[in-house]
């Protein structure tokens, strides 16, 4: 789970949920058969993954993403959505962390942020209730979603393993020489008084160094506030540096009113050679014994630090407290070193204000959207929000440009408070666009949709082009799946390329009943081995019954395959069929589920299975109960029935 105030979508894809996810390839990086390849690991990767969300401020364009991931625009009135953390549980591992980065390339590749990481696992020192603290602000953010959003119920039980991880490592207290406080930020809500409580000296902060990359240049409030701070003695001993750096062209990311607001302007000292642009958030309190930092998403400006009682962001900071001279202390002290004297009055300045760069939200009025999928057809849920005015014209358009809905639709249909269109269930949207008009001019933005339940969404258009053979033949391979992939498919595209006359290279053996019972009979055995695998939550269990090489996908491409005569790859008879739909109830009742599915509720699970069978068996059932394969295949799914607890 990740918030943030831009997004990139494709760069997440690419460079961070591929990191999380471990995955091997990345789409559009090779030829066809490793892009197939690539495609199929990253969609069974998600479907072994609870949840993926992302928040985001409700006015970031959003681009086109696999709906097995969410995207959650988040609303704040008078003010932006600014918060940068992540949420990253592993089986074995849990970490979070708070920073300035955006989820972006520039965030994560060129520019100069901060962040601190918080490892949680056996062994962990950091406190108990400063780590819940965080999980409960991120929760926060999901409070304009009504309780039942499907997007939301999946987010909040990210947090609730992060909690659960919590309460099993972390302790109730840490070491007295080192301190951890949460600093969120919203209108009225300041961070800066809150590093009293990791403030461990006897004596009070008398200097302090403020690294920003934005400042308010109409208003001293913030420094001000900073200097509040500051209740050390001497009087006199007191100062305020600001750290500032530079743009990627050399500007000087300052207003010339800093000058007059702080005792010193310096440069950044940083240890990179290559030219970046500064966007780190950095404010150090320190005496000659302490310090204290505070790390995250805020500006050094009254809407970043909560200094309006109306108007202002969600902000996300933490608090660090050690020693002056332990190794944290001069970590803490490292992320805000200043070099020279800065004279802006001599210099090129750059103070565009962040606060001030946000596109036009989509009005709260198109509240959310959801997409919902089954077997055979697909559509779209649009919710308004009562308690908004509509714009007076609107229209909700497919990406393609197709029109959905309009405003005019909407009010003949007595302005109801949702409204569903069907879908083309081939070419499912992932995000629609939205054309309004109010009084000041008309304008434009993009409604995200989330998925309901992605058991029902389709294989992606890579994976449909493949003969079920070819993955049956996957599975059954000692390679990793999307390695075995790739190699029968570079296999079947060369069937055929060769010399017409060598009988070996054009003979396909795969038509032959024994060579696919063999091949089948593997590929069951590490179809059980997927499902034995702990399942950590519902959705992963069923994504391993529905997902794309699971058991009821499978079977339900081969049923498409044998009634579609013009496949050229389908040899399988009703018959073989039938068997093989048998053979995989009995896989599925023969796996040990109350183990691979201890911590779950046994009787979700069951009725989980239950169902799975039970549609299972409607895709290919019994013809006649006269015929020795109709009464084993009902047999079959009797026992299978009677395994899983059922």
């Amino acid at each position: 789970m990740a918030t943030t105030f831009t997004f990139d979508s494709q760069f997440f894809t690419d460079d961070c949920l591929s990191r999380f996810l471990a995955l091997t390839a990345v789409t559009g990086e090779g030829d066809k058969a490793s892009t197939i390849a690539a495609v199929i690991e990253e969609e069974i990767r998600l479907s072994e993954t609870t949840a993926v969300s992302v928040l985001v401020d409700r006015a970031t364009p959003a681009e086109k993403r696999n709906l097995r991931w969410d995207l959650i625009p988040i609303p704040v009135r008078g003010g932006l959505f600014h918060a940068k953390a992540v949420v990253l549980v592993w089986e074995n591992h849990a970490r979070i962390v708070v920073g300035s980065a955006n989820l972006t390339r520039a965030g994560y590749r060129s520019q100069l942020e901060s962040a601190v990481a918080f490892d949680v696992l056996e062994g962990c020192g950091i406190p108990r209730d400063f780590l819940l603290g965080i999980i409960s602000e991120v929760e926060s953010y999901l409070a304009s979603l009504p309780a039942d959003a499907s997007e939301g119920r999946r987010a909040r039980a990210t947090l609730t393993m992060m909690r659960d991880r919590v309460t099993e490592h972390a302790p109730e207290r840490g070491t007295s020489d080192l301190r951890f406080a949460a600093a969120p930020a919203s209108p009225g809500r300041c961070p800066l008084g809150v590093h009293g409580a990791v403030w461990g000296s006897a004596l009070k902060p008398i200097r302090a160094v403020v690294l920003a990359p934005f400042w308010d240049s109409k208003s001293s409030r913030p420094i001000d506030e900073v200097r509040k701070q500051l209740t050390g003695r001497p009087a006199s001993a007191r100062s305020v540096t600001a750290a500032i750096g530079q743009d990627r062209i050399g500007n000087w990311l300052a207003p010339l009113e800093l000058a007059h607001q702080v005792d010193d302007v310096r440069a950044l000292k940083i240890d990179d050679s290559e030219q970046r642009t500064l966007h780190a958030k950095v404010l150090l309190l320190e005496n000659d014994d302490w310090v204290a930092a505070m790390i995250g998403s805020s500006n050094a400006t009254s809407a970043g630090w909560g200094l309006r009682a109306n108007t202002g962001h969600r902000e996300l900071n933490v608090w660090i407290g050690a020693p002056r001279t332990s190794k944290v202390g001069k970590s803490l002290r490292g992320l805000a070193r200043t070099g020279a004297l800065v004279d802006l009055r001599s210099v090129d300045l750059e103070n565009a204000d962040e606060d001030s760069t946000s596109l036009a939200a989509l009005p709260l009025f198109f509240d959310r959207c959801t997409v919902a999928v089954d077997r055979s057809t697909a559509h779209a849920t649009f919710s308004f929000s009562q308690s908004e005015l509509s714009p007076p014209t609107w229209s909700v358009r497919e990406p393609a440009g197709t029109m959905v809905l309009d405003s005019s639709s909407w009010a003949g249909s007595r302005s109801p408070a949702t409204a569903t269109v069907g879908l083309d269930r081939r070419s499912i949207p992932s995000v629609f666009d939205v054309v309004w008009t109010d009084p000041s001019g008309s304008y434009s933005g993009t409604w995200v949709a989330n998925i309901e339940d992605t058991d029902g969404l389709p294989p992606p258009d890579e994976l449909q082009q493949l003969p079920t053979d070819l993955l049956l033949s996957a599975l059954a391979s000692t390679r990793p799946l999307a390695a075995a992939i790739e190699v029968l498919v570079r296999r079947h595209e060369a069937r055929g390329t060769g010399d017409p006359l060598d009988p070996l290279r054009q003979f396909d053996s795969s038509g032959l009943l024994l060579y696919r019972t063999r091949a089948r009979s593997a590929a069951l055995w590490e179809m059980k081995a997927r499902m034995s695998a702990r399942s950590r939550s519902i959705e992963v269990l069923r994504s391993r019954l529905y997902g794309v090489i699971g058991p009821i996908a499978i079977v339900r491409r081969i049923a498409e395959e044998l009634a579609d005569r013009e496949v050229p790859d389908s040899n399988v008879s009703h018959a073989e069929l039938q068997f093989l739909v048998a053979e995989i109830a009995l896989t599925i009742g023969t796996v040990d589920w109350r183990s691979s599915t201890v911590g779950l509720d046994w009787d979700t699970v069951r009725h989980t299975l239950a169902t799975a069978l039970s549609e299972l068996e409607s895709i290919c059932p019994a013809a006649n109960n006269k015929s020795q394969l109709s009464r084993y295949v009902v047999q079959a799914f009797e026992e299978a029935r009677s395994l899983c607890g059922n």
